[in-house]
């Protein structure tokens, strides 16, 4: 049977390249999942559907249709107030007991755990002791990358400490990108992530620590509106619209690759740093991508066990610093102004159309520290500071 042509959104695109990495057998079933947030059972449906549909197998049967089983939204702050308030006592099981005896009100105790436990109620279960066990490294180059930062004396020790940060693949345990500045923080992870895929393209998964760039770490009491406790970071909003999974590793032993490339460097790296006489930051990242990592990485790469790649081309036409930002929606004023963090912008208006007065635009802020203004029928928006 013939495929038919349909067109695909950006996210579609991307579940598309990597069902076909999968069939391919670039990517394996549990890392796609995890990729794309599903289970092995959906990822197996996909695939049998892209091969006898091709790019249409992906488009899901419900697009566009809300969950028929989500709860009202103020079903769920009702029983939110209830478990904070004149139930704050009990725990998940007695309160889903109680709730559908008391006032009819039917939801299981793991789906009150998932709304509650991020408010901070309920203790944590204990985790039981677990036996280590070294993990196998995965099969093909771009499947797992590590992207870790390293405070250090880097330029020697009658220097300040700077911090590295690294990506590093699996498979081969090559250095791929690394950049030197001050302290770790999300803009310098996004400007790693962007020449990683410009370079060698989408990998499957980033494996990586709790730093707070990574994963939100609020933890505000019960007053705390839900909203805000569920919220992805940037950083883990970028990879989703990249279908690029994020896991988490619950210890520094977990990562233990990426933790040793790092002591490597720290041996081998201060010294040619301070051989070469590089005290500053953005000459040290250009030595380092210039130099020490093509060196490193012929000197201590491994072969992958699989000589096919798991990387993914970056969509055609789509400006990575786009993805790679944060995201915030701003109501244009009468003025032709909005105002972030405190910095007001001046508008101007694309030739030929109408005041932007009232609109409800995107603002990203670039990790190059530029902000830029996107219109949803106009698309970006000159502005400029209001000093």
């Amino acid at each position: 049977m013939p495929h038919r042509e349909v067109t695909l959104t950006m996210a579609e695109v991307q579940r598309y390249e990597a069902i076909r990495a999968t069939v391919e057998g670039r990517l394996t079933g549990e890392e796609t999942a995890k990729a794309l947030g599903l289970s092995r059972r959906q990822v197996e449906r996909l695939k049998a559907k892209v091969r006898t549909e091709g790019t249409a197998g992906v488009r899901h049967g419900n697009a566009g249709r809300g969950p028929w089983n989500k709860t009202p939204d103020g079903l769920r702050r009702r029983i939110i107030d209830l478990a904070t308030g004149e139930y704050a006592a009990y725990n998940f099981s007695h309160l889903a007991d109680t709730l559908a005896e008391d006032r009819d009100i039917h939801r299981s105790d793991e789906t009150l755990r998932q709304w509650l436990r991020p408010l901070g109620h309920g203790r944590p279960r204990r985790r039981a002791k677990v036996h280590r066990l070294r993990r196998r490294r995965q099969d093909h180059e771009g499947e797992w990358l590590f992207l870790d930062g390293s405070p250090h004396a880097w330029f020697g020790p009658d220097h300040e400490s700077v911090c590295l940060l690294l990506a590093t693949d699996d498979a081969t345990g090559k250095p791929l990108r690394g950049k030197f500045q001050p302290h770790e923080d999300r803009d310098g992870c996004f400007e790693v992530c962007y020449h990683v895929f410009l370079e060698f393209g989408l990998n499957g998964l980033w494996y990586l620590d709790r730093a707070s760039q990574f994963k939100t770490t609020r933890h505000g009491g019960l007053h705390v509106a839900q909203r805000l406790q569920q919220d992805d970071t940037p950083f883990q909003q970028a990879m989703q619209r990249l279908a690029v999974g994020v896991q988490f590793a619950h210890s520094p032993q977990a990562r233990g690759r990426g933790e040793r490339i790092n002591g490597s460097f720290q041996g081998r790296l201060v010294a040619e740093l301070m051989h070469e006489g590089i005290t500053d930051c953005p000459t040290a990242t250009g030595y380092l991508n210039r130099s020490f990592i093509p060196r490193y990485a012929k000197r201590f790469g491994r072969t992958p066990a699989d000589p096919k790649h798991a990387w993914r081309p970056v969509p055609d036409g789509l400006d990575l610093r786009t993805v790679l930002c944060v995201r915030h929606q701003r109501t244009v004023a009468n003025d032709n102004t909005l105002s972030l963090d405190g910095v007001a912008y001046q508008l101007l208006p694309p030739a030929g159309r109408h005041p932007l007065a009232h609109a409800v635009v995107e603002v990203q802020q670039w990790f190059d520290q530029s902000v830029h203004c996107v219109h949803p029928r106009y698309g970006e928006v000159r502005l400029k500071g209001i000093p």
